[in-house]
């Protein structure tokens, strides 16, 4: 039969139909995607600032020295305060908005004495788009989360 071909694939036509349905598909769930990055990167910027204050207040208890948990701007570092005076840096600094994308406001320093017990304790809130999660530190150094 000269007339007659077997066909084993796809026209031209129905592959741009079906890029097309998924072009239109994608653009649908680009912002719900990037509203979930940004509620995640802020969930994982308030973790990080509840692990920073934990671990300085578990030096404080462990070395015996007044330590603290130091903001400036968008980046965090724990310090403690050496017998003679001034500052030892423990561990490295922190940048908050490098790593996670956020706007950190937050008190200067949160401050934790020898026996573990936060100084004055403040609010941090971490920002990012149209999200934002905050961590209150205590007068006796309780964490909570909202």
């Amino acid at each position: 039969m000269a007339g007659s071909q077997e066909s084993n694939g796809f026209t031209l036509s129905e592959m741009l139909i079906v890029i097309v349905v998924m072009g239109g598909l994608m653009l649908l769930a680009l912002p719900r995607f990037r509203a979930v990055v940004q509620q995640s990167d802020v969930r994982g910027a308030r973790t990080k600032v509840v692990t920073l204050y934990n671990q300085a207040r578990a030096n404080a208890m462990t070395t015996n020295r007044p330590t603290a948990v130091r903001f400036s701007g968008n980046t965090a570092v724990i310090t403690a305060t050496l017998p003679g005076g001034g500052l030892d840096t423990l561990g490295g600094v922190e940048d908050l908005h490098g790593e996670y994308g956020v706007t950190v406001s937050s008190p200067a320093i949160l401050a934790i004495d020898p026996r573990g017990f936060g100084r004055g304790g403040g609010v941090i809130e971490v920002m990012r788009g149209a999200y934002a999660d905050t961590v209150e530190i205590g007068g006796f150094g309780r964490v909570v989360t909202k």
